[in-house]
């Protein structure tokens, strides 16, 4: 009976959950990252096993909570600054998850996490035709219309899933994408369940489709480019002429003078010029300026940054002056940041906050890469390091155009991602010692 309710067995549930619920709900994400923190926190001051104090991605971590904390305490504006921790305080998650997993089954972790994964890409779907939301009140809908074609029928909306942003679940799927793709490859599975993972992978594409997010298009198609040349330098070659043969077809699109007062007349349509508007700069004006108010910001606070949370009370100011220079209205106000997560970072936390931000994702990185080497070609561990690699590289792509890893669903994904690739890099070096 002890060990039933031991601390090993109380992780093993508890991870289960902060996969399953990772696809819908952020407070039981929340819910559950807390308990494994508060586990973890017993078992260092009962058994003294501090494995992880020589990863230098774990320094990498609290340099990057230290500096979001000593900007506010430093900068010129008055802040809450410990609250900065509010958006911070999950980034240990994978050094935890990676520890946790040494006594939980991975794949059959992770064909549970996928069955959800598939049902909201599914509910991703359907909201696209329909803009169903079905988890909450009528008159608390998040449902958003995109634009409507000629008649009611081709009326769109942006697939959400159960989030409140389409840019959340976009991001989300977007770190899923990559790992399933990836595993369909893998040597060390049957025919059938790399089946079952391809199929589950084309769910996430059409889901990631119908968000409409073109940085999530973006990032998705980084993720791809980097499992093809996984596979092969001749595919990669087939996709540059694609990729070529796309952008000769959208010079043509450019050309037509009505493009950009064309109402679409179908969904397909609806996809097509929200693709093709992400190349044309007045589509994108607002988010342009967004970002030259951010650098005109950083040049003023370079070194401490505004702090967190000051955007309402510092920004606007900046985006006076591009009014008046332009006569330009921006679509949301100053407080939802500048679409740019490494500017917005460097707004906030200053010079060391930047770096300290991207020291995270290039040790990972670094990281994963080095471990590459030392594993068999489409393994198990090969293909979840593959995938990691891929995900975080569109992620970090995706992330110039919008504010994501403030996002807890997709900063929890992201830090699920980064757990198991911990996870298999620990056990590459157990296997070396």
């Amino acid at each position: 009976m002890s060990s039933f309710f031991s601390a090993k067995n109380w992780n093993r549930v508890f991870l289960y959950l902060l996969f399953i619920f990772s696809t819908f709900s952020i407070a039981g994400i929340d819910a559950s990252i807390s308990i494994l923190y508060l586990l973890t926190m017993i078992s260092w001051i009962e058994f003294r096993q501090f494995s992880q104090l020589e990863n230098p991605f774990l320094w990498a971590i609290l340099f990057y909570m230290a500096a979001a904390v000593l900007s506010g305490l430093l900068n010129a504006y008055e802040t809450e600054h410990l609250l900065a921790l509010r958006t911070n305080w999950r980034l240990l998650l994978p050094l935890l998850i990676a520890g946790i997993m040494v006594d939980i089954d991975e794949e059959n972790l992770l064909w549970i996490f996928f069955g959800f994964v598939a049902l909201i890409s599914i509910y991703g779907i359907i909201q696209y035709f329909t803009g169903a939301d079905w988890f909450r009140p009528a008159d608390q809908s998040f449902a958003t219309p995109y634009l409507s074609g000629a008649n009611g029928e081709n009326t769109v909306f942006h697939a959400k899933g159960n989030f409140t942003h389409h840019l959340t679940y976009g991001g989300f799927l977007l770190l899923c994408f990559p790992l399933l793709a990836s595993l369909i490859f893998c040597s060390d599975w049957n025919p059938f369940t790399r089946l079952i993972a391809g199929a589950i992978t084309i769910l996430i594409l059409l889901a990631i489709g119908a968000s409409l997010g073109r940085s999530i298009w973006l990032g998705t198609a980084v993720a791809g480019t980097i499992l093809l040349f996984r596979l092969s330098p001749k595919i990669m070659l087939a996709l540059t002429i694609l990729v070529l043969a796309g952008g000769t077809y959208l010079y043509t699109q450019f050309s037509e003078p009505s493009f950009e007062i064309r109402t679409p007349t179908n969904r397909v349509e609806v996809i097509q010029q929200r693709f093709i508007s992400g190349f044309m700069l007045k589509a994108n004006q607002d988010r342009i300026l967004m970002w030259e108010t951010g650098i005109a910001a950083i040049k003023d606070h370079f070194w401490l940054g505004i702090g967190y949370n000051n955007d309402a009370k510092v920004m606007p100011k900046y985006r006076d002056l591009i009014k008046e220079r332009t006569g330009h209205r921006f679509n949301n106000n100053a407080a939802t940041g500048v679409h740019n997560i490494y500017l917005q970072t460097w707004i906030n936390y200053g010079l060391l906050g930047f770096l300290a931000y991207l020291s995270i994702l290039f040790i990972f990185l670094a990281q994963s890469i080095s471990t590459l080497f030392q594993t068999t070609r489409f393994s198990y561990e090969n293909s979840i390091l593959w995938g990691s690699i891929a995900g975080v590289c569109g992620f970090m792509v995706a992330g110039f155009f919008e504010n994501n890893f403030r996002d807890g669903e997709v900063q929890a994904m992201l830090l699920i991602l980064m757990g198991l690739n911990l996870r298999q890099i620990q056990k590459m070096k157990e296997r070396i010692f």
